[in-house]
Parts: structure tokens; sequence; C-alpha cells
């Protein structure tokens, strides 16, 4: 599958610095590809308030979309998308990743609900409300970092010899 997008700002990237190459190449590629999508939006945009000029909050809601890529930019990010979901996305390494953040949070989430004196909730995420208190416990392990998150983990479920 080609993709457009990425071909016309990889062979420019190349042609403007002949010796880039690696993770360079690859982010001047994508930092590109960023600012056209960015450009393109803004100045389809910009034709199309001009172009249908609404003056109210309510011609707004009734006029077609004003906030929009060209015609040619949709259907290369489109494409660029297709193609990211289906080699990036839903990659098996990531997909893995996923897997086992997904077990983390899971284990975190029923460990904190099943007895909340596992953890350390500050006031703010402590609750009276036994409803309320599910919620609270979600705010709080979304607040973690990965790497936090991933030790609290271990010090619940894994069994160290140390």
């Amino acid at each position: 599958m080609e993709v457009e997008l990425w071909q016309v700002h990889y062979e420019a990237a190349r042609a403007d610095y002949p010796k880039i190459e690696g993770h360079r190449l690859i982010h001047e590629t994508v930092r590109r590809i960023i600012n056209t999508l960015i450009v393109d939006l803004i100045e389809i945009t910009q034709h199309n308030l001009i172009e249908r000029a609404p003056d109210s909050l309510d011609a707004v809601r009734a006029a077609p979309v004003l906030v929009a890529h060209s015609g040619t930019v949709a259907a290369q990010a489109a494409t660029l998308k297709r193609f990211l979901f289906k080699n990036l996305y839903r990659h098996y390494r990531v997909m893995r990743m996923a897997n086992k953040a997904r077990r983390v949070i899971m284990g975190l989430f029923d460990a904190f609900t099943e007895d909340p004196r596992l953890c350390l909730l500050l006031p703010s995420y402590q609750s009276a409300d036994a409803d309320a208190q599910p919620r609270l416990i979600a705010h709080y392990i979304a607040g973690m970092t990965d790497r936090y998150a991933v030790k609290e983990y271990q010090r619940l479920f894994i069994i160290n010899d140390n």
C-alpha cells in the first residue's frame, strides 16, 4: 500500500537534506506531514468561513461543515490513517503492550475497590459515598504515570525473593 502523503514528504526531506537518515529522516517527514495537515485545515477553514460568512451561532450550526481539509489532503490523510491503523496501532507488539497495560489498570482498580486500604488515597480521592468511590479510584489510577502504575501493580501482585 503506497501512502502518498508519506511518500511526498519523505522524498522532499531526502531532497532537502541528502545526508539525513534514520530517526532524523522520519522526524522530518512527520514534521512536514503535520505542517501540511495544519496549513491545509487552516486555509480551507478560512475559505469556508469567508464563503459562508456565518453571523451567529445558529448560522454556524446550520452551515455545512466549516472546518475541514481539502478533498485531496482529506483523501491522503484517510489513506495514512488506514495504513497506520493496520501497521502501527494494531501491530502485535503494540497490542501486547496495550493488553499488559489493561491488565495493570484493571488489577489496580479491582484491588483498590475491593480493599481501599491497599492504596494511599489522598483525601480528595476518598468518599463516604460507596457509589462514588470507584470513580475516585479511577481518577487516582488515571493520574499515575505508567512507571508508577507498574510499580504499584508489582507491589500488590508480584512476590519478590529479595
